[in-house]
């Protein structure tokens, strides 16, 4: 590589780090003081005094959807709830266990939110699901008159439960049960009674599925926020918040295409259940033994959870469709739906049913990362550091790999060797690329070369790499785990921040070590001199790569590579300096006593 291509290869980078900076330069958010915002919020109800409509079920008809509607990115959303007209004042019961507590309210029948008793937010504050969020999570919608939030008669409430009621009709009443069962779930049985001489048929309805916040105000985190669902037919669809962004041409701002104004099912999908999430958290209702018709979801920003001069933040809401229902005169119909409200965790949603634990989203290598977790979580049962228990898991997965890095290691020391002879053949048949190509693959051959040998205990590592990332992506038990200076595993290892453009941009040691000790790790390894090897070329910007990947994420994904590259680099030494190769001349007698020997065979 000249010059030339090296400068250009460090401006493209430094623009990759830039970007964020840049683009909060000359394209900055709307920012509000506390006395414009209220007076921003004054001028949207007096413009928009709640609508109030009677509008019965109709068997067969859908309710419609106050909360879709087209986004713009970076503005406030009208609050678009409807309101019941003389709407009784909020009464608010609560049930807790030592994982929850639930706050249920009388404003629409449903979860206001949860509080994750176990899990801090920032500082002491607990993780709130629903935290913002516009409708209480199961809001029922289209049976009870308006299309938004209606009032319930708080019934009873026991020590693990909660009852509420309304009615529909003169003779029909819905009543509606929540249960804590255990840990992290909560039960509703919702039962439709019918005190009247005729068989009733409700129409479609909609259940509200809460909302998916960030819990910090990151950009990474962003990246984890995403609605998806499961159908019957054991598909899993996952879709993410940046669904919604619109593609644009950097620093100039020109949109390529819209971003999506609505996330949806498809008609014929039959959905199983559905889970709103954020990067170590999820919401699922379970429709138990009967599917929704549609689920979908749209973006909404929450003014309320913005961080100092940050952005505002941004999620999704979702709701679910299910099918009409008929109650036969003097009798009652009963749905129940199973939610979960808590963390991302693999072990703990495994033991739900319904393939609930998909909504870890490992992907591809998801049998690598189930492993991986289930060995760190075992090795930190013992050494009670996850810092020590990555380092470790990273010493036994390179000793699974150390021979063939060995074998890797031997082939490029063979090829450094090899290399006056390639040179030799490249001057003499420069003019002449195809016999030059020919006579490189036969000394390869009969020298016992392979170019590509170096390789392969890179793309044997790359499995590994990526159910390393997808695990520690989403590995809760991470959080707020400290190790030498990183406060969180989970999160960047930042020491301080340099303001760039208006931007605050973090410093984050971690990565930097990473990118270190692979360029190291890549300087030591033989490399045959005067060849021109297009592989090496490419290699040389592995550092930089990795480096612009992993900059932004979790600090144990730059822990796990940066001991995978020092005991790479381990074993090069010993290799090179403790293993005794064959000299070019060795090698060629070796050559010479092959063709002797076919030669003697043939005749």
């Amino acid at each position: 590589m000249d010059k030339k291509n090296w400068i250009v290869i460090a401006a493209c980078l430094a623009l990759i780090f830039a970007y964020p900076a840049i683009i909060n330069h000359f394209y900055p958010p709307p920012t509000f003081t506390p006395q414009q915002l209220a007076e921003r919020q004054k001028a949207k109800e007096a413009a928009q005094a709640p609508s109030i409509a009677a509008n019965p079920a109709v068997p067969g008809a859908a309710p419609s959807n106050p909360l879709q509607q087209p986004i713009i990115q970076q503005q406030e959303i009208p609050d678009s709830r409807q309101f019941e007209p003389g709407l009784p004042d909020e009464r608010v019961a609560t049930l807790e266990n030592e994982f929850i507590k639930v706050e249920f309210t009388t404003h629409g029948g449903g979860i206001k939110r949860v509080s994750l008793r176990k899990h801090k937010a920032v500082g002491e504050d607990e993780v709130l699901l629903n935290n913002g969020g516009p409708m209480p999570i199961l809001n029922l919608r289209g049976w009870t008159g308006a299309s938004g939030i209606v009032g319930y008669k708080l019934e009873s409430q026991t020590a693990d439960s909660v009852t509420m009621i309304r009615a529909l009709s003169p003779t029909m009443t819905l009543q509606r049960t929540y249960t804590l069962i255990a840990d992290y779930q909560i039960e509703l049985a919702q039962t439709v009674i019918n005190k009247g001489s005729q068989q009733e048929v409700l129409g479609p309805y909609v259940l509200d599925l809460g909302s998916a916040t960030p819990i910090y105000s990151q950009a990474a985190e962003r990246l984890m926020i995403g609605l998806s669902w499961h159908d019957e037919t054991g598909s899993y669809r996952p879709h993410k918040l940046h669904e919604f962004d619109p593609a644009v041409i950097p620093l100039v701002g020109a949109q390529l295409w819209a971003g999506k104004n609505v996330i949806e099912s498809k008609p014929e999908e039959k959905i199983s259940w559905a889970a709103l999430k954020s990067q170590f958290f999820v919401l699922l209702v379970n429709p138990v033994d009967f599917p929704a018709e549609k689920v979908e979801g749209v973006r909404m920003l929450f003014p309320e959870l913005r961080d100092k001069n940050q952005p505002v933040p941004d999620g999704i809401v979702a709701s679910m469709t299910l099918s009409g229902i008929q109650v036969d005169a003097g009798s009652s119909y009963t749905q129940k739906f199973d939610v979960y409200a808590g963390p991302r965790e693999n072990s703990r949603l495994r033991e739900l049913s319904e393939n609930r634990a998909e909504v870890m989203e490992f992907g591809m290598f998801g049998m690598v990362s189930r492993l991986l977790l289930w060995t760190m979580n075992h090795i930190h049962d013992v050494v009670q550091s996850y810092g020590w228990a990555i380092v470790i898991l990273t010493a036994i997965l390179k000793a699974i790999l150390w021979y063939p890095q060995g074998m890797a290691n031997a082939s490029m020391k063979r090829m450094a060797a090899v290399a006056p002879v390639i040179k030799e053949i490249q001057e003499k048949y420069k003019e002449k690329p195809e016999k030059l190509n020919t006579e490189m693959i036969s000394v390869y051959k009969d020298y016992g070369v392979n170019p590509v040998g170096g390789c392969f205990p890179i793309l044997l590592q790359f499995p590994i790499f990526l159910g390393f990332y997808s695990m520690l992506q989403t590995a809760i038990e991470l959080r707020h785990q400290s190790f030498l200076w990183i406060h969180d595993l989970s999160q960047a290892d930042t020491i301080f921040t340099l303001p760039l453009f208006g931007y605050d941009f973090p410093v984050n040691p971690m990565p930097l070590i990473m990118a270190a000790t692979m360029y190291w790790s890549m300087h030591v390894t033989p490399q045959p001199a005067g060849v021109n090897n297009p592989m090496l070329k490419i290699m040389k910007f592995m550092p930089l790569m990795f480096l612009a990947f992993c900059y932004n994420f979790s600090a144990a994904l730059s822990l796990y590579w940066t001991v995978q590259n020092l005991l790479s680099i381990v074993q090069l030494y010993y290799n090179i300096h403790f293993q005794k190769d064959l000299s070019l001349e060795e090698m060629k007698a070796q050559v010479a006593a092959k063709k002797k020997a076919a030669k003697k065979k043939k005749l």
